[in-house]
């Protein structure tokens, strides 16, 4: 065995037998049952039978919530103030010797909000499931902060549970604490109801000045077995119907789509966020089911299950009011003064689900006497079966009260809408299309030729569905993506997966045919960016909104590829009371790109623009729209030169590797020529290798792409060769390196050292400069260039890329790489050596290495927007790549190359005039003579 293995275990061993020294068994503290419980249930003696898992309604894991008025100090403030949820899990349940009496044994856990586990059960409790045991840690860590190993008696006909016990708790500083406790909860019965609520409180047994001290905490669970729901008849439900027609409404199996009713209402329902619109209330009175004026209003509200049953079609549900206090996403602590508690039914007649809903009363800083009541709120929720360009949210509903305006607790009725409209989920929904007239006004001014030439994208295409990149005519960018939602009177995301089978070939007809013109609905979100220059620019209805949603419809002319629509955007709420409205005053134009065609015609243009007067409060600049539009051939194509792009890289990185390895011998085999290598060229190369390592080459092969596009499944090519590019990388830079360090040591051993040092240091006083300063140009010029290169694929929206100053930077870099010969150069000119210094294969090779990606650049049409990513090769962020510096730099590394080659022929100092005097005194410098 290995002694490092050895030395764990030891320590492992050492660890456990402390904690076990350190915290009490359980069988330690039984004792003191009789002094904290007897009052409450009498210890009487277990019978030896085969225990069970279940008591009451309690179930083998049961979670609830926990409130503390004081310091939980034995507990992490990481944990506690993110949530407030504990879990019970039930060990064993024994009969004991006196009726009605059961011993019970568990874990009390609280767990880190990482890690925690829905309050919801699956598809509720399941009745014929085998019960297993939970079996807790031994030790409290970061997962379980805070366990406690309990031992108690439950009396079923009073409801009452006490327990004793002991665990451990553990702190953010790794401290290990070992509290005791005694635990007691109330009302646990063999059945249960909306009204039923389990509460307790759970105190320390140490003393007040002891560290595993902590203030009492009061308890509050809901039941998990044996619940009986409200409504026993569909009569009863009658009262809770909000009035819409049934017809409007989707019937259930449209909705669950070959589900269980749990399973569905689960992922659409329980996973959502409803924003709310208060209809009625004024001055924060009469608002919400509470008492009082209240001083935020909450702006969405979400919905979680309990219970539920899918024979029945019934949910046990929490409905809770953001508060928005939150100071974190990981936030979900539990608040009865915001949450209510219900349960509902479908009623298959109207297509709604009905919900009673009740309040937590007696509330205040304890919830040890808590009670559920107050059951005078309803609730109605449905999914509509007709959508229009107003109305399209997959879940609506209507929260309201049967209590009188003069009742306490009275508030107007709120409608909710769901913010996350999963639209594909319900392929029966159907969309009305309203604003046709309007359309027919406003498109007609725009006609298009019909060119029989070129073909546009059916309808049913799947780039009907593109990502798009936003500009205002002040200047304010963005992106978003626009997505179909139905053509003529189907929903385009079940339509165009029919028209998948045929779409090959579709692209590949040769001969024209008319498609015609059809209705179309779009659904537009877009999400503001604004550079730091732009931040006040802009027109104030726009400037002020993050996000941009309009839903669209119109007409689309698959023989010009024309789209004309009339839009209405949300717009934010204009008031506290969450009461938005809309502005349908917008019109919408774009045009779609040929199907074939690899160039400007890829691109899909188009203008939103506002119709209203510019005085209007409303009125937005118009907005420019841009977009790609990739047809199976082009994706195929983009595909093939990613696949010649990775080959490139690689052959070059090979190429560099090798002409650096004929450096390296050329260096051995003359090691007197080594001396007059210039040391800043060979850490301006070395620096170039290293680089892209350290960056762990991001840049160049952008690993972490978005696996849901199409042009990056390239089935682990892409990876494997960005191993072959990371070990030549890596071989060039040690080999470069070891030239470095023996270039270094020969020349400090050299009896000329001081000369060439010299001229080391002259070539070091007029490149650092010329560096800083082009560095200097390219900051001063990134400051006025907030530019976007657009990232746009039709299957999903992805990045969009803003070149920052870093970019600029790393491509300042790559051209510094590019002139790596020119302190080579001025070192010469100082020395006025005429050493062959360099292999001829390495700086003639590693130039025209340097030169490729830019003959490349040269070569293939970028006159489109580009993908990142694609560029592998000519890699915009890894160098300057455009027609005037794709020359430039073509013409300036050959012409280093050039120099150095006469250098080496005729003295260092063959390019310099001869009438300039300053020459000669650098000639006579006896320190560098010729070897």
């Amino acid at each position: 065995m290995k002694p490092s293995m050895c030395l764990w275990l030891c320590t492992l061993k050492i660890s456990f037998l402390c904690f076990s020294f350190s915290v009490k068994p359980v069988s330690s503290v039984l004792h003191s049952y009789s002094d904290h419980c007897f009052s409450i249930v009498p210890e009487p003696v277990p019978i030896s039978e085969p225990p069970g898992y279940e008591f009451g309604s309690f179930g083998p894991s049961q979670s609830g919530f926990y409130y503390s008025d004081g310091d939980f100090r034995v507990v992490s403030s990481n944990i506690t103030r993110y949530t407030n949820s504990f879990s019970f899990y039930t060990a064993a349940v024994s009969q004991t010797d006196k009726d009605g009496v059961f011993m019970i044994e568990g874990s009390f856990e609280l767990q880190s909000p990482f890690v925690l586990q829905s309050l919801l059960y699956g598809s509720g409790s399941s009745k014929g499931s085998v019960s297993t045991p939970h079996v807790p840690p031994t030790v409290a860590d970061y997962t379980n902060p805070f366990i406690l190993k309990l031992h108690g008696f439950w009396y079923e006909s009073l409801g009452e549970l006490c327990m004793v016990g002991t665990g451990s708790s553990y702190l953010k500083e790794g401290t290990l604490l070992t509290p005791v406790a005694v635990l007691k909860l109330h009302n646990i019965k063999t059945s249960s109801s909306i009204t039923s609520l389990i509460t307790g409180t759970l105190e320390s047994l140490s003393p007040s000045n002891d560290s595993n001290y902590f203030e009492p905490i009061s308890i509050l669970l809901f039941p998990q077995l044996n619940y009986k729901f409200t409504f026993v008849s569909g009569d009863s439900a009658d009262e809770l119907s909000d009035g819409s027609d049934p017809e409007k409404n989707l019937p259930v199996y449209d909705v669950l789509g070959g589900r269980s009713f749990c399973s569905k209402f689960t992922s659409l329902v329980f996973r959502n966020v409803y924003n709310l619109q208060y209809t009625g209330c004024r001055s924060n009175k009469k608002c919400l089911p509470r008492d009082g004026v209240i001083a935020n209003l909450p702006g969405s509200m979400s919905l979680s299950a309990v219970d539920c049953s899918d024979v029945l079609k019934r949910v046990q549900i929490l409905l809770t009011f953001d508060d928005n206090t939150k100071l974190s996403r990981h936030e979900k602590r539990f608040d009865p003064n915001t949450t209510l508690i219900g349960d509902g039914i479908w009623d298959d007649k109207k297509n709604q689900l009905h919900v009673l809903l009740c309040r937590f009363l007696n509330i205040g800083n304890s919830w040890s006497n808590a009670h559920v009541g107050d059951c005078t709120t309803r609730l109605s929720l449905r999914f509509p079966a007709i959508w229009s360009i107003k109305e399209t949210s997959t879940i609506m509903g209507q929260i309201w009260t049967n209590k009188t305006v003069d009742d306490s607790g009275y508030f107007e009725k709120i409608v909710f809408r769901s913010t996350e409209n999963r639209i594909d989920t319900l392929y029966r929904s159907k969309y009305e299309y309203t604003e046709l007239d309007r359309v027919s006004n406003l498109c007609t001014e725009k006609k298009l030729a019909r060119n029989k030439r070129q073909r546009y994208p059916s309808p049913k295409f799947t780039g009907m569905t593109f990502s798009i990149s936003v500009k205002s005519s002040k200047g304010r960018t963005g992106w978003g993506f626009a997505d179909a939602l139905t053509v003529n009177n189907q929903l385009y995301k079940h339509t165009h997966l029919m028209f998948a089978a045929i779409n090959d070939d579709y692209e590949r007809l040769t001969r024209w045919e008319p498609q015609g013109r059809v209705n179309i609905s779009y659904i537009i979100d877009i999400k503001w960016h604004t550079p730091p220059k732009l931040t006040n620019e802009g027109s104030a209805s726009i400037a002020l909104d993050e996000k941009m949603e309009i839903t669209a419809e119109g007409i689309y002319d698959a023989d010009t590829g024309g789209l004309c629509m009339v839009g209405c955007r949300k717009i934010a709420s204009i008031d506290q009371f969450g009461n938005a409205s809309m502005d349908c005053d917008i019109i919408l134009n774009f045009q779609f790109a040929p199907v074939k065609g690899f160039k400007n015609e890829r691109y899909i243009r188009g203008r939103i623009r506002s119709i209203r007067e510019k005085s209007d409060l409303l009125y937005f600049h118009p907005l420019d729209v841009s977009s790609v539009a990739y047809s199976r051939e082009q994706a195929r194509h983009t595909i093939w030169t990613m696949d010649l792009e990775i080959a490139m890289v690689v052959i070059s990185q090979t190429l560099v590797c090798l002409f650096v390895r004929s450096q390296f011998y050329h260096s051995k085999r003359q090691p007197n020529r080594l001396p007059f290598t210039s040391l800043v060229m060979l850490v301006i190369f070395t620096l170039g290798q290293l680089i892209p390592l350290v960056l762990n080459y991001e840049a160049l092969f952008h690993q972490k792409n978005d696996q849901g596009t199409v042009l990056f499944q390239t089935g682990g090519w892409l990876e494997v060769n960005e191993i072959i590019v990371r070990i030549t990388s890596m071989v060039a830079f040690l080999l470069q390196l070891r030239i470095l360090q023996q270039a270094f040591l020969s020349r400090s051993n050299n009896r000329n050292g001081k000369g060439l040092w010299f001229a080391e240091k002259m070539s070091l006083l007029v490149t650092l400069p010329l560096y800083l300063y082009g560095a200097f140009v390219v900051l001063l010029a990134d400051r006025g260039n907030y530019r976007c290169d657009t990232v746009l694929l039709p299957t999903r929206p992805v990045d969009y890329w803003q070149r920052s100053t870093w970019d600029d930077l790393k491509s300042y870099a790559g051209l510094i790489s590019d002139g790596f010969l020119l302190p080579q150069i001025l070192f010469n000119i100082f020395s006025s050596s005429t050493e062959n210094a360099l292999s001829p294969s390495f700086y003639i090779g590693t130039s025209l290495v340097r030169l490729l990606p830019h003959a490349y650049d040269l070569y293939c049409d970028h006159s489109y927007v580009e993908y990142k990513g694609t560029s592998i090769y000519a890699n915009p962020a890894k160098d300057f790549f455009s027609t005037a510096w794709d020359v430039i730099i073509l013409i300036g590394v050959l012409l280093l190359a050039a120099i150095i080659y006469l250098q080496q022929q005729f003295g260092g100092c063959c390019i310099v005039p001869k009438r300039f005097s300053w020459r000669k005194s650098y000639e006579n410098i006896p320190a560098v003579g010729q070897s």
